[in-house]
């Protein structure tokens, strides 16, 4: 399935023929005609060529993305196989943490055992936990914690040590 094109391309003071349209957006001019003539994009298609104004298209394609978002309850995760948000199966769950305020939420599809995910505020972890089992599994310490220096930082001492080595 391809991407939903984004509003954000469209200048909302401009108005487009069905082939700029189409340009704008990367999509096929025979897609926007089939948007016109299925009665939801509005267009003048008294002349030809038809005519588009830009905040038409531009309400038209935010439209059509609040249609496809789907929002999610706390202790509910999205499966990608089923299309549908799920509560996890026998409503276990393990949670990892991944940053010092976020972590991912990892369970088992209960309509086609896939692995569903689900990245969430640590914050919110409590009001999940109320839901659903949720199982907090240790993080690997070099992704949650940065105190150590990075290695390819040059320390002042060392920086100081070459720069006397080169002379």
């Amino acid at each position: 399935m391809t991407r939903l094109p984004s509003p954000n391309k469209i200048k909302t003071h401009r108005i487009y023929t069905v082939f700029e349209a189409a340009e704008a957006l990367g999509r096929h001019r025979q897609t926007i005609i089939r948007w016109i003539k299925s009665k939801g994009l509005l267009a003048d298609t008294r002349h030809r060529p038809w005519l588009i104004t830009g905040t038409d298209l531009k309400t038209y394609l935010g439209y059509r993305r609040e249609q496809v978002r789907c929002k999610l309850a706390l202790h509910h995760l999205y499966c990608l196989g089923c299309k549908l948000p799920q509560e996890p199966a026998g409503k276990f769950a393990d949670y990892t943490q991944q940053a010092p305020s976020t972590g991912m939420l990892t369970a088992l599809c209960p309509m086609c055992g896939s692995v569903i995910n689900k990245i969430i505020r640590r914050a919110d972890l409590e009001a999940i936990r109320a839901k659903i089992e949720v199982t907090i599994q240790q993080a690997d310490p070099r992704i949650v914690s940065h105190t150590d220096a990075p290695l390819n930082v040059t320390l002042e001492s060392e920086a100081q040590s070459n720069v006397k080595a080169r002379f």
